[in-house]
């Protein structure tokens, strides 16, 4: 939708949730819930159009170092919030992804590796992508933008989680997902092709690991299906949500 991608200033992947139906014939509120890839470069005016967005908190999904290496800083008389909620891993700790991608064997990163990844991420954070969900139930902190780095793995994540339980089906959750690819990682590639080629990274090799690959979600949302029975039941037994928190996300999240 040529709406969805919001040109703020310093960033490439920030995305409007809204406007995606639901298997029940409502609809996701547009300007609540906001994805986004990281805002350390965002200067006077991309806040200026999270200001004009009305953006009231930010929830930063960035690993300690990664924020320490990328620091946000929202001017001091814009009354956003930051609430962080750190997942991390190796990848997110590698201070510099071309040596990250240079360190491993030639297959070290291809859709096996982000199929793991993800299984990984679903399972192993569980609580904390509930965490979100339960703050953005809550509609005195909308609209709100969630972030990582590239806002596209544990942001991919956390979006699919979030319209998945909100009713929407699921080949339109992967299609959203896909747009990280469409929108950012094309870019980034174009920009890191030269150092990776220097350190003879084959870059076909690494593009799955660069990119938001179907597969990997696909996998990592059929296995919540398999082991839980779909994602709202997930996010109950593993996540420590419950039913209450559901319907208030559906609630103000979904228009009839």
């Amino acid at each position: 939708m040529p709406d969805r991608l919001i040109p703020v200033q310093g960033t490439l992947n920030f995305r409007d949730l809204g406007g995606y139906p639901t298997v029940d014939g409502g609809r996701v509120r547009w300007g609540m819930v906001y994805r986004s890839d990281h805002l350390a470069e965002v200067g006077e005016e991309g806040w200026a159009t999270l200001a004009g967005l009305r953006i009231r908190e930010i929830f930063d999904l960035r690993h300690d170092a990664e924020r320490d290496r990328q620091p946000s800083r929202v001017p001091p008389e814009l009354p956003i919030r930051t609430t962080l909620l750190a997942i991390g891993g190796e990848a997110a700790e590698a201070p510099d992804v071309v040596d990250l991608l240079s360190a491993g064997g030639e297959d070290a990163f291809g859709i096996d590796f982000m199929i793991a990844m993800y299984q990984g991420l679903v399972s192993d954070h569980a609580r904390t992508f509930a965490t979100l969900l339960c703050h953005l139930a809550q509609g005195e902190r909308l609209p709100a933008v969630f972030h990582c780095t590239a806002g596209k793995d544990r942001t991919g994540v956390a979006s699919a989680l979030l319209l998945s339980v909100l009713g929407v089906a699921r080949d339109v959750v992967l299609d959203d997902y896909e747009l990280s690819t469409r929108y950012r990682s094309e870019r980034r590639i174009a920009v890191l092709r030269p150092r990776l080629e220097a350190a003879g990274v084959d870059v076909e090799r690494v593009r799955p690991f660069l990119s938001a690959p179907r597969p990997a979600l696909e996998a990592a949302l059929a296995a919540v299906d398999i082991e839980h029975g779909g994602v709202e039941q997930f996010l109950v037994e593993m996540g420590g949500a419950d039913g209450g928190t559901i319907s208030a996300l559906r609630d103000v999240l979904v228009e009839s």
